[in-house]
């Protein structure tokens, strides 16, 4: 199994790549897959990088993904939120109760917009917090509810930190530690 990453024109490029680079890292498969409406593989990010998918939303087969993960950025966040195909595979994998995760803008933008979070606690980019419900919002800047098999995280600062808790509820405390210590992170940024 594997871990589908969407991206959009206007993803948030630090985010998209440190993801797909540490789950990597984590000998974990990840399949990046646009969402841009005309089709097309390659975006422009939300500062201007250009990323080349594996393969269009559209392109992939019927199959399940141990997690589905968005990036923010905008409007990456809100292509994403727009896009039919990609809500419909949230909202598979949460009825699944397979893992979902999300940072920065995603959270608000595409997971709360579609009633993906549920009753999760959840963090988002502090300009998005206010449209998370208060009674749900976390301050960390990693925010993992293993109930509801979500994980979410605030922006491009904690992207690494956020990758690498996937890799450790995908593959364990020490998969994500062995991931960590070459990378050379602040201790309070790497698994337990």
């Amino acid at each position: 199994m594997s871990v589908l990453v969407l991206v959009a024109p206007g993803s948030e490029e630090i985010e998209t790549v440190a993801i797909v680079d540490t789950l990597v890292r984590g000998a974990i498969e990840v399949v990046l897959a646009s969402c841009c409406p005309a089709g097309q593989r390659q975006i422009r990010a939300s500062r201007g990088v250009q990323l080349v998918a594996d393969c269009h939303l559209d392109e992939l087969a019927d199959q399940e993904f141990e997690a589905i993960v968005v990036p923010g950025g905008l409007p990456g966040s809100e292509v994403i939120r727009d896009t039919p195909r990609a809500i419909a595979l949230l909202k598979a994998q949460a009825a699944a109760q397979r893992w979902r995760a999300a940072i920065c803008a995603a959270p608000a933008v595409v997971l709360q917009h579609h009633d993906l979070l549920g009753d999760a606690s959840a963090t988002c980019h502090p300009a998005f917090q206010a449209q998370l419900p208060a009674a749900q919002l976390s301050t960390a800047r990693v925010v993992t509810d293993q109930a509801h098999r979500l994980i979410t995280s605030q922006g491009p600062g904690t992207a690494i930190e956020f990758a690498l808790e996937l890799v450790r509820v995908l593959r364990g405390d020490e998969a994500a530690r062995t991931v960590a210590g070459p990378m050379v992170l602040p201790p309070r940024s790497c698994p337990e």
